[in-house]
């Protein structure tokens, strides 16, 4: 099923699209309509809501280069995606309980907003998703990624700026328990 091209989206896809050209916006490309392109012809696909592993299989044939980024924000504020930060690293580690139960079909680059996180001085980041290991029946996610700032990652998707992680120092890090693998 193709996305709706009658824009009735909520204000977190509007957001991330604020300072957008109309040419980067609902760009048609074969019977799909991209969410935005950036300037170096990447697509990123923003999603909200469930989207069912067909139509992400269906995105990812289509498009030639894409990433997704999904909103993992209640999850993060929620305390279910939770982060292990290392002063001066840029790799951290991750745990998400009860995750999107689709991202196993997702072979391009995933991207999560993670909203203003307060294990991060309520800084407002994503979480570019590395490695992830998936456990069977429906536990937990677990892994690693790299964080960048929202600002920085909408640079990348208005101007094509340079993706430059965000490493936290001692001071970044307000709320970072360690991540306990015995939690379902």
């Amino acid at each position: 099923m193709a996305p709706s091209l009658t824009r009735s989206e909520g204000i977190w896809n509007q957001a991330w699209r604020a300072g957008l050209t109309d040419e980067q916006q609902h760009v048609r490309i074969g019977n799909l309509e991209a969410d935005v392109v950036n300037p170096a012809g990447i697509i990123i696909e923003q999603q909200y809501g469930y989207l069912s592993r067909q139509d992400i299989r269906e995105r990812q044939l289509i498009y030639p280069r894409m990433i997704w980024l999904f909103y993992a924000v209640d999850a993060h504020r929620e305390g279910r995606l939770r982060l292990r930060m290392t002063a001066g690293r840029a790799l951290i580690s991750f745990k998400w309980i009860r995750p999107r139960e689709t991202l196993d079909a997702c072979t391009r680059s995933v991207y999560l907003d993670l909203g203003p996180s307060g294990q991060a001085g309520e800084r407002h980041l994503v979480l570019k998703i590395g490695r992830r290991y998936e456990s069977p029946g429906g536990g937990p996610l677990t892994g690693s990624g790299t964080l960048y700032t929202a600002e920085n990652f909408h640079s990348w998707m208005a101007h094509n700026m340079p993706l430059v992680p965000w490493v936290p120092d001692q001071k970044d890090l307000t709320d970072n328990p360690p991540i306990v693998s015995d939690v379902a």
